[in-house]
């Protein structure tokens, strides 16, 4: 049997992945030379947000003006869920998602209000504020504290 994340029995042919694409407070090692944390709430989306295929703006896939894209930030991160059109496109994130083709979600981002803690035994860049500029389905996220890509469907624990 399978569930939604809120224990339901999914809608069925359900077509949505879903996760979160970073989680606040956690470092991640976002570079060789540094690693990087976001505080709270700290993503702003003063525009639409486009989602892409590894940040490939050539593979752009909707944006956050669709209703079947959509984001926010709540007490553990930025969420993500994207409900899989009935097309090529759709067809194609769906089953990288269910196979394994797509392991991560990923942002990028325009930093408005950041420091650096230097120290620890890695420079560590502490994002306050920022606007987010986009997000992908990936082979692999930058943020460590990404949690996978996720069908909206899961298997049901057994008691």
């Amino acid at each position: 049997m399978w569930l939604t994340e809120s224990g339901r029995p999914p809608t069925p042919g359900s077509r949505t992945v879903c996760g979160y694409a970073l989680r606040w407070g956690v470092p991640s090692p976002v570079r060789p030379d540094y690693d990087e944390v976001f505080r709270p709430r700290s993503l702003a989306f003063p525009r639409p947000v486009p989602l892409r295929i590894n940040h490939d703006k050539g593979q752009t896939i909707t944006t956050t003006e669709d209703k079947a894209f959509r984001i926010r930030c709540d007490e553990v991160g930025l969420w993500v869920e994207y409900d899989c059109p009935f097309t090529d496109i759709g067809d194609d994130v769906l089953q990288g998602a269910r196979l394994g083709r797509f392991k991560a979600w990923s942002i990028s981002f325009g930093a408005i209000d950041q420091r650096w803690d230097r120290t620890g035994h890695r420079p560590l860049r502490i994002i306050a504020k920022a606007n987010l500029g986009e997000v992908s389905i990936a082979d692999r996220g930058a943020h460590a504290t990404t949690i996978g890509i996720l069908s909206r469907m899961r298997p049901a624990t057994s008691n």
